[in-house]
């Protein structure tokens, strides 16, 4: 397995040349380019694959791509996450909030929350998670993750073969390519300086967002799309 800088990191005996386990899940997590959970799955099958049964061909040539979908996250990121854990639940937390002015408006006998009241509620809930997060950041910028999905449409050659009995357990034994698609979840986390009303005179050009590194958290679901909120 090799690096973005061609660095070998585990060699063929399944040990780490230059850096131990620990101090790989250590590293600055967004210049990896696949997220600790993804990282972890194919690291854990590989140090339990010895001795292996079958042989295993995969040769992958993406095609093309097409984003199928692409959502912010506001105020939440991984590391924010882990750091306070209470903060996985905030948008259940604000569904649970939405549906509580419902009930005590329907109590009151009043109609439910038209959509103009249910956009000021959102709204303002919104600000308050990005102020939360600014405030927890320690720098004072408060975090933005963007999630895309994305196909990716690859000619590939798959092959898994019983190593004893020579038996085909799944895909082709013809070394043919053959036309697959994978769905890949991608992740960007953006910080933002929030304006108040005293930087309300600022001039074009002194806000800036910082834009941070694409890095994959999850593809075909093979960890349920590796959702860090609820």
């Amino acid at each position: 397995l090799t690096g973005n800088n061609g660095d070998t990191a585990i060699n063929d005996s399944g040990e780490t040349n230059s850096k131990t386990r620990e101090e790989i899940s250590n590293e600055d997590e967004k210049y990896s380019m696949l997220q600790s959970h993804l990282r972890q799955l194919y690291q854990s099958a590989r140090n339990h694959s010895h001795p292996s049964k079958v042989n295993i061909l995969l040769r992958t040539i993406p095609q093309s791509a097409q984003i199928e979908s692409m959502f912010p996250i506001f105020g939440l990121s991984r590391s924010l996450v882990e750091d306070h854990p209470n903060l996985r639940h905030t948008y259940r937390n604000l569904r649970q909030g939405l549906e509580r002015k419902n009930k005590e408006a329907a109590t009151a006998g009043k109609a439910r929350l038209n959509p103009f009241e249910v956009g000021k509620f959102i709204m303002e809930s919104l600000n308050e998670v990005l102020s939360r997060s600014a405030s927890l950041s320690g720098d004072g910028n408060a975090s933005i993750t963007v999630v895309a999905q994305v196909s990716i449409n690859c000619k590939e050659i798959f092959c898994v073969r019983d190593v004893e009995s020579g038996e085909i357990i799944q895909g082709y034994e013809d070394g043919q390519p053959r036309d697959v698609t994978h769905l890949v979840r991608f992740e960007m986390v953006l910080k933002e300086k929030l304006v108040g009303a005293e930087d309300e005179e600022a001039e074009d050009g002194e806000w800036e967002m910082q834009i941070g590194r694409w890095q994959i958290s999850d593809w075909d679901d093979i960890l349920d799309g590796n959702i860090f909120f609820t």
